[in-house]
C-alpha cells in the first residue's frame, strides 16, 4: 500500500537539516537521514531502478521502488521525477486518486518544476478516469499554454477535443481541432477535417453554428457553418432566417465556391418576397456585440406577423432583413437601395441612435415610415417626420413613474440619488421636471460616481438642504437613558435611477441616516442581480419597466407561451418593443394602408395602436405613449400593482 509522504514544509526542513550536517564535520549522523554527499549516486541509482521497472511492466515493484526513494529525502531534481514516474505508475495501478495526490503535492512543492507540464496532462487523464471533465480541462488547457513541443501539444489537444465533445461543447472541440490539424502530417490531417465537418453537418444545431460563425466568421470553418445553417432554415422553410444567412455568407465569402449557389437561391428568395401585396423591411444586427437583441427584436417581428396572419388573415405580407453589420455600402446607401428594390410599407429598425442619424431624413424622401425599436432618443423627429421610437425612453419611464407616485401613492417631496452616467443624469433630470410639471417639489439632487460604495456626504448634502425646508429634529431616549436625536424627513421619497449593485448600498445608507421613507426607480432595476445584492431594504420599492414576463395580463401571457413555444427561449424588452412596432404597421395595413404614406397617417393620426400593454399613440416626437408596468420590490419577488 502506497504511505503518505511528509508534509512539504516538514521535507524542505529536512533537506536543510540535513545540508548542514553535511558541512559539519564531526557530527553523528541523524538515522533516517542520508548525508547530503551520498544523495547523488544512491538516488539516481534508485530512480533509474524506479524508471526501468516501469518501463518494463514492473508496476507494482516500481511503485514500492519510488516510494522507498521519495522517502529518503533525496534532492530535489531527484524527487520531482520521482514524484512524475510514481503517479504514472499509480495510474497504470488503477490508484488514479493516489496519484493525483502526488501530482498535486507535486505541483504545490515544486510550482517551476520542469515537470509540472508533464503533470498537468497526467492530471487531466486522471481527472478523466474519475469523470471530472472539468478539471481536466482546466489542466490540459492550462498544459496547453506552456507546451512547446509539437507532439505534446498535439496531444493536448486531441485530449482537449475529446473532453470537449463529451462535455458538448461543440465550438471548443472544432477550436482544438482546427489548431490539432496544423501539428500533424497530411493524412492525419485529412481526418480532423472529416471530424470538424462531420461535426457541423451532422452534430450542431442553430446555437452552436451561430457561435461557430461569429468564431470564424470570414474564413473557414465559419463558411461550413453558414451553409449548413442556409440548408437548415432552408428546408423548414423559414426564408427569412435563410436569407439572412445567404447575404452574410457573400458578405463575407463573395469568392466562395458555393457563392454562386447562395446568390441563386437568394433571387428565389427575392422573387417570393416581392410577389406579396405588402412588404415589411427590417434593418437590424445579426452579428457583433448587439447580436442578441437584433434576434430578439426580429423573432419578436416574426411572431406578430404569424399572429396577424392568423387572427387578421393578413397573409400576403413579405418580410426583407437587412443586416446592419454586414454591408457592403453605408447603411444609409444600403437603406435607399432596399426602399427602392422593394418598397416596403415601413421599416423596423435600427436599433442604434447613431445609425438613425447615418440614415437621416431617407423615410421622408422616401415617404416610407421608420420604427425604431430600441433607440432611446428623447425626439427620433428630429431626424425627420417619418421616424418613430416604439422604445421605452428615459422621458417615458420619468413621465409615469412621477405620476403613479403623486396621483397613487401620494407623494409630493422627493429628494434624488443619481448615478453620475448618461442614463442617470437623463433619467434624474427628467424625473424632476415630470415632478415639477405635476406639482411637485424636488428637495435635493445627489449624484455620485459609478464606482463609489460609499454616499455618506451625498445623503448629508440631502438632509441639510431638507432641514432647511421641512424636516425635522427631535431627542429621544434610548434604552441606556441617553438622549438620541432623530431626524425626520420631510420629504416623501428617494428617486433612485441606479444599477442593483448600488442600490442595495443606497439604501443601507438611508436607513443610517433615518432616511425611512419610499424608494423610486427605474427599468434598470428590473434585474434578477438585484436579489443577489439586495437584503430588506428595498422590500415594498417601487419602479417601473416596459415589460413584465409575469404579469397576470392575457395578453403579455398569450406573448409569452408563443414566444417560448415558437423559439424556446424567454421574450425580452427587444423582442416586445419590436413586435408592438411590426404589429402596428400590420393594424395600419389591415386597416387600408396600401403605401408609407398611408401607413404613416395612421400612425401619426391613431390614438388606439394596438401594444401588447393596451392601446398607445406617438407623441409629436415620435415617441410611443405606451402603458408602463408599475413594479414593487416584495420578498425577493417583483409583483406588478397597475
Amino acid at each position: 500500500m502506497n504511505r503518505p509522504h511528509l508534509l512539504p514544509n516538514v521535507r524542505m526542513i529536512a533537506w536543510a537539516f540535513a545540508g548542514i550536517l553535511s558541512v559539519c564535520s564531526g557530527l553523528l549522523p541523524i538515522p533516517g537521514i542520508i548525508p547530503y554527499e551520498a544523495w547523488p549516486e544512491d538516488s539516481s541509482l534508485a530512480l533509474e531502478r524506479g524508471r526501468s521497472q516501469l518501463a518494463e511492466g514492473n508496476t507494482a515493484e516500481a511503485i514500492r521502488t519510488l516510494e522507498t526513494l521519495i522517502d529518503t529525502f533525496p534532492p530535489p531534481d531527484i524527487l520531482q521525477e520521482a514524484y512524475l514516474l510514481q503517479a504514472t505508475a499509480l495510474k497504470q495501478d488503477n490508484q488514479s486518486k493516489e496519484a493525483l495526490s502526488i501530482l498535486k503535492q507535486l505541483a504545490e512543492e515544486f510550482p517551476v518544476s520542469p515537470f509540472l507540464n508533464q503533470a498537468r496532462v497526467l492530471m487531466a487523464e486522471l481527472y478523466l478516469v474519475l469523470q471530472d471533465r472539468e478539471q481536466a480541462l482546466v489542466q490540459l488547457y492550462q498544459a496547453l499554454d506552456y507546451s512547446t513541443e509539437s507532439e505534446q501539444r498535439q496531444h493536448i489537444l486531441s485530449l482537449i477535443r475529446q473532453t470537449e465533445l463529451a462535455q458538448g461543447n461543440h465550438l471548443g472541440a472544432v477550436t482544438a481541432t482546427l489548431e490539432e490539424m496544423m501539428l500533424v502530417d497530411h493524412s492525419a490531417r485529412a481526418e480532423l477535417e472529416r471530424m470538424i465537418q462531420d461535426l457541423i453537418l451532422r452534430d450542431m444545431g442553430e446555437p452552436d453554428l451561430l457561435e461557430l460563425i461569429d468564431a470564424y466568421s470570414t474564413r473557414y470553418p465559419g463558411d461550413l457553418a453558414t451553409i449548413r445553417l442556409i440548408e437548415i432554415h432552408t428546408a423548414r422553410g423559414d426564408e427569412v432566417l435563410a436569407e439572412r444567412d445567404i447575404r452574410g455568407f457573400l458578405k463575407r465569402f463573395p469568392s466562395h465556391p458555393y457563392a454562386q449557389t447562395a446568390l441563386a437561391l437568394l433571387q428565389s428568395f427575392i422573387h417570393k418576397i416581392k410577389v406579396h401585396s405588402h412588404i415589411l423591411a427590417v434593418a437590424l444586427p445579426f452579428s457583433g456585440p448587439m447580436k442578441t437583441y437584433g434576434m430578439d427584436s426580429l423573432n419578436g417581428i416574426r411572431l406578430a406577423l404569424e399572429i396577424a396572419k392568423e387572427q387578421w388573415e393578413l397573409s400576403s405580407i413579405g418580410l426583407v432583413v437587412k443586416d446592419t453589420t454586414a454591408l457592403n455600402a453605408p447603411l444609409r446607401v444600403e437603406m435607399q437601395q432596399m426602399l427602392e428594390e422593394f418598397q416596403p410599407r415601413a421599416v423596423i429598425g435600427p436599433l442604434l441612435s447613431r445609425e438613425i442619424q447615418n440614415i437621416g431624413r431617407l423615410g421622408d424622401e422616401y415617404s416610407t415610415p421608420f420604427l425604431t425599436p430600441s433607440s432611446t432618443l428623447l425626439n427620433v423627429r428630429q431626424y425627420g417626420s417619418f421616424w418613430f421610437s416604439t422604445a421605452m425612453t428615459s422621458s417615458v419611464q420619468a413621465k409615469r413613474m412621477a405620476e403613479y407616485a403623486i396621483l397613487k401613492m401620494g407623494l409630493h417631496r422627493f429628494g434624488i440619488i443619481y448615478p453620475q452616467s448618461a442614463y442617470g443624469r437623463e433619467l434624474a433630470d427628467l424625473f424632476a421636471k415630470e415632478v415639477v410639471h405635476s406639482g411637485g417639489e424636488i428637495i435635493a439632487s445627489e449624484g455620485y460616481s459609478e464606482d463609489q460604495t460609499d454616499v455618506a456626504e451625498q445623503l448629508r448634502r440631502l438632509k441639510e438642504k431638507d432641514l432647511a425646508q421641512y424636516g425635522t429634529t427631535k431627542e429621544e431616549p434610548t434604552k441606556t437613558g441617553e438622549k438620541r436625536t432623530v431626524y425626520t424627513p420631510g420629504f416623501d421619497a428617494v428617486f433612485l435611477p441606479g444599477q442593483p449593485v448600488h442600490l442595495t448600498l443606497i439604501a443601507a445608507q438611508l436607513a443610517f441616516f433615518d432616511m425611512n421613507v419610499p424608494l423610486l426607480g427605474g427599468n434598470s432595476w428590473h434585474n434578477p442581480e438585484l436579489f443577489r445584492w439586495a437584503k430588506q431594504d428595498l422590500d415594498g420599492s417601487v419602479f417601473v419597466d416596459g415589460f413584465f414576463l409575469n404579469s397576470p395580463d392575457p395578453s403579455i401571457q398569450m406573448f409569452a407561451q408563443r414566444y417560448r413555444s415558437q423559439y424556446q427561449q424567454e421574450p425580452s424588452l427587444f423582442s416586445v418593443q419590436a413586435f408592438d412596432a411590426a404589429t402596428m404597421v400590420l393594424e395600419t395595413i389591415r386597416n387600408g394602408a396600401q403605401s408609407g404614406q398611408e401607413v404613416w397617417d395612421q400612425l401619426v393620426r391613431r390614438s388606439d395602436l394596438p401594444a401588447l400593454s393596451g392601446f398607445a399613440s406617438f407623441s409629436s416626437a415620435g415617441i410611443l405613449n405606451r402603458r408602463l408596468y408599475i413594479l414593487q420590490v416584495n420578498n425577493r419577488t417583483f409583483t406588478q400593482l397597475n
